[in-house]
């Protein structure tokens, strides 16, 4: 675990956003992004560049085939048919429509490649923080029943330890330095963080008001 790295993640807050998603990419950059792909699958790495890259006559051609002809039972946009492929040296070079059905299925290859890793890396990780929720999770359940049962000041330790262990944060920092770079879980760990450190507060101003109303010893 990078500890400086949880160090600003704790300078910044729970809510701090370590990553950035693209809701749109043009499909320049996607055809570049599954090339780039190939090549780094085993590293984990992404790299997503814009290019601007004149499509053959061929792929032209059948790529306005691919959209608009009734023959076909499934679709691809045009656009990004056109992008895909006129990034792909071995689709640019390609004389027919042969040469340009092996470069897509190239590049397929390539995408359900990273695409491996990158559920394998997701899985590695989620399953240690899953091993961190199944700790945590008891604690403030065995909170609970001491609250249920009259114990507030039990409870109070125990919510305290669950908030302050910081489990969701860990889970944070464990999926965003991994290979996949992705954190699916990232609103149930904020919720999950600030849940805790509520119940906690709760409990200990609870204890508070407790001992202010208790009656003073006469002597």
């Amino acid at each position: 675990m990078n500890l400086d790295a949880l160090s600003d993640y704790h300078k910044y807050g729970s809510t701090k956003t370590y990553y950035t998603v693209f809701k749109a990419m043009a499909a320049q950059q996607i055809a570049l992004f599954l090339l780039l792909l190939a090549g780094a699958a085993s590293h984990g790495l992404a790299v997503a560049v814009a290019v601007a890259v004149s499509p053959t006559p061929v792929i032209n051609t059948t790529c306005a085939a691919l959209a608009h002809s009734p023959n076909f039972t499934l679709h691809v946009e045009y656009e990004f048919c056109v992008g895909a492929l006129s990034v792909d040296p071995a689709a640019s070079s390609a004389p027919d429509a042969r040469g340009l059905a092996a470069a897509a299925a190239s590049l397929a290859v390539a995408n359900m490649t990273s695409t491996e890793h990158i559920i394998a890396d997701l899985v590695r990780n989620l399953g240690s923080c899953l091993a961190y929720y199944k700790e945590i999770n008891d604690m403030v359940r065995r909170g609970l029943d001491d609250l249920r049962a009259g114990r507030a000041a039990d409870a109070s330790e125990k919510l305290l330890e669950a908030a302050q262990s910081d489990a969701p944060s860990l889970c944070d920092l464990i999926l965003i330095e991994g290979d996949a770079k992705r954190n699916p879980i990232d609103q149930e760990n904020q919720n999950a963080y600030f849940l805790s450190v509520m119940a906690s507060d709760i409990a200990q101003l609870m204890l508070g008001s407790h001992a202010s109303s208790s009656p003073k010893d006469p002597s």
